[in-house]
């Protein structure tokens, strides 16, 4: 009688055990927001005054493909109000361990920004502990130019050709790659959103030429030093939106390093509303994957961070992410 009491005494305790980890590993959704019903703005483009100097700039940068082609520029009505309210900005470079979030909020004539610059390991340097700064400022934008350059349309338009006629061909390649996201929000919450990760080419030269210049507009957000201040809520709740914005894409081609940085702040930053986006890092990578080996490792600790529960205890990194898969749904 005294074993079997103890027996189910040490049955009781594992289940509370149990129960503990799974109350702590709860995923707390993000509800969506309930569409907008508001009337379609009036048109808005840029004057004519500063769309020709934004033509003659990106044209520039404009490569042929074709002998004859050129750049055509145009500045469709960009879908919003007359007043910004919101501007998110992400962009970072594959090399040099780069990635930056800033959010920037309309306060009369200028605008207040938080962001947290992630600074990691490169060939140049050993990545920080934790490895990002937080930013924060006032600044004043140039707000045609920026609306007008995020949402240009390039397109490369050819002389006419005989039918014997074959030009010739050509294009560019580059080392460089990088990520640009701007996402831009009006008074009535209506939404433009732009982006591109991947190597700057003269194949996707339409999909980013337009968004370089805009981050230039954007340079007095990023010229912002960092601050000392301690990481607070809304620097949480910033890194939570654009981290669960970007889950989406992890897999996508060219952004392997983009996921890899917004999982290692998670180990940092982390909040129960990014529970489920980590889980999709618990997959069983394939050996010598390098990218998803470290991303899983990053993954399971930010888990036991934000849970509170460590499964990585006395087992395997696979046997951890089995149960963070198990209990977290």
């Amino acid at each position: 009688m005294i074993r079997l009491m103890k027996l189910a005494a040490a049955s009781l305790f594992a289940f509370a055990t149990t129960a503990v980890a799974d109350d702590r590993c709860v995923i707390d959704k993000t509800v969506p927001k309930p569409g907008l019903t508001v009337a379609a703005p009036a048109c808005h483009r840029p004057s004519k005054s500063l769309e020709r100097p934004l033509v003659a700039e990106i044209t520039k940068e404009f490569h042929a493909t074709q002998d004859g082609g050129k750049a055509r520029v145009v500045f469709p009505c960009d879908g919003l109000g007359k007043q910004i309210d919101e501007i998110i900005l992400e962009t970072g470079s594959g090399h040099g361990g780069s990635l930056s979030l800033f959010r920037a909020r309309r306060n009369g004539t200028s605008y207040d920004v938080r962001g947290i610059a992630y600074r990691g390991s490169s060939m140049m340097s050993k990545a920080a502990n934790p490895p990002f700064e937080r930013v924060a400022g006032s600044v004043t934008l140039d707000l045609e130019r920026l609306r007008a350059a995020t949402t240009a349309e390039i397109t490369e338009v050819f002389p006419p050709r005989k039918p014997d006629e074959f030009p010739g061909m050509s294009g560019t390649m580059s080392s460089h790659d990088f990520h640009i996201v701007i996402r831009l929000v009006d008074s009535d919450g209506r939404v433009v959103e732009r982006s591109f990760t991947g190597y700057e080419s003269s194949s996707d030269q339409s999909k980013f030429l337009g968004l370089s210049v805009a981050r230039e507009a954007l340079s007095p957000i990023t010229s912002l030093t960092s601050t000392k201040t301690a990481i607070d809520a809304d620097d949480r709740a910033l890194f939570t939106e654009r981290f669960n914005a970007s889950v989406q894409h992890f897999d996508e081609p060219f952004r392997w390093w983009v996921m890899e940085r917004y999982v290692d702040i998670a180990r940092f930053l982390g909040t129960p509303k990014v529970i489920a986006g980590l889980l999709t890092r618990m997959t069983v990578p394939k050996p010598g994957d390098r990218s998803r080996i470290d991303a899983r490792r990053d993954a399971l600790e930010a888990l036991a961070n934000i849970t509170g529960w460590d499964a990585r205890k006395g087992v395997t990194e696979d046997e951890a992410a089995k149960q963070y898969l198990a209990r977290c749904r």
